[in-house]
């Protein structure tokens, strides 16, 4: 199994952006898992898989929403 880690500084902001990817995380992803927990003023998304291939689709995704939830709260002021 391969593990990968993501830590988000995230300015107090993190129970917005977690409430903006976990549905993300609900979805079932073959050949892997992916979890998103908080910490101080971090968000860190764990992502495992079988092999390389999908460990590095997991985290191009997650780190393409986690962009586009940063973009949205700077342009808006807040994801609802």
């Amino acid at each position: 199994m391969m593990r990968a880690s993501i830590r988000i500084a995230t300015n107090n902001n993190k129970e917005t952006y977690a409430r903006a990817l976990m549905p993300e995380t609900r979805d079932e992803i073959s050949r892997g898992s992916v979890n998103i927990t908080r910490e101080n003023d971090s968000l860190i998304i764990n992502i495992e898989a079988e092999d390389a291939v999908a460990l590095r689709a997991a985290l191009n995704s997650h780190l393409r929403w986690t962009k586009l939830a940063i973009d949205t709260n700077e342009v808006i002021g807040a994801i609802p």
